[in-house]
């Protein structure tokens, strides 16, 4: 008699209608990432999955990534492979996973969508590498997102670059203050602006031309 590992990952590899495999799937996956599964069970279990990674439905291929985004125990193929899929499919385990490093996230930065990037701005953490390589490629979303993550780390060169490449945009500026460390130099520059800002609108109010 079949045991409940086998019978799913027979009918995740075997399954006509992709509902099934999906369910399948997710029973698998489930067991995986509670680390249910003993070395045998594990092995076949591994070997499903890189069947999955071919699946021609994404929302099976989601399935599996959301499934096994935060474990610690994915080989680097299947790994690597749904990082690297569709964004859709990609997202969970760009944000989440504990595996990528620098070296795996970088390129994929440079190369990939704008959905892509959107998913590793939401990272727990983020190099000052890597949010650098963020925001220099100009996408205002991922470089709104990475800011508002206090879990990037965004040097005071990488501040300085974008208040000179925006420095008219008031939501980007807001952003930068709203950081829970901001370093004093950043601080001083925005302030400076500010009253930049605010003195010629001052000198206006007081020749009385308004009134």
């Amino acid at each position: 008699m079949k045991t409940l590992t086998q019978k799913a990952i027979a009918e995740v590899i075997e399954k006509a209608s992709w509902t099934e495999r999906a369910k399948s799937l997710e029973r698998l996956a489930r067991r995986f990432a509670d680390d249910a599964l003993d070395h045998a069970e594990w092995r076949a279990a591994i070997e499903a999955f890189r069947v999955v990674l071919y699946d021609s439905e994404p929302l099976v291929r989601l399935v599996l990534a959301e499934s096994v985004k935060a474990s610690r125990d994915l080989p680097g193929d299947v790994l690597l492979a749904l990082a690297r899929d569709i964004a859709m499919v990609a997202a969970p385990v760009l944000e989440h996973s504990p595996l990528l490093t620098d070296d795996d996230l970088l390129p994929m930065a440079q190369r990939a969508t704008t959905a892509h990037r959107l998913a590793i701005a939401g990272r727990r953490g983020i190099s000052g590498r890597l949010a650098a390589a963020l925001c220099r490629l100009g996408e205002r979303a991922v470089i709104l997102r990475l800011l508002a993550n206090d879990g990037a780390t965004l040097t005071p060169e990488t501040l300085d670059e974008l208040l000179d490449h925006y420095p008219d945009d008031d939501a980007l500026d807001a952003a930068i203050g709203r950081r829970r460390v901001l370093p004093v130099s950043i601080g001083s520059r925005r302030l400076g602006r500010a009253r930049e800002t605010k003195a010629p609108q001052m000198a206006w109010s007081r020749t009385g031309s308004l009134g």
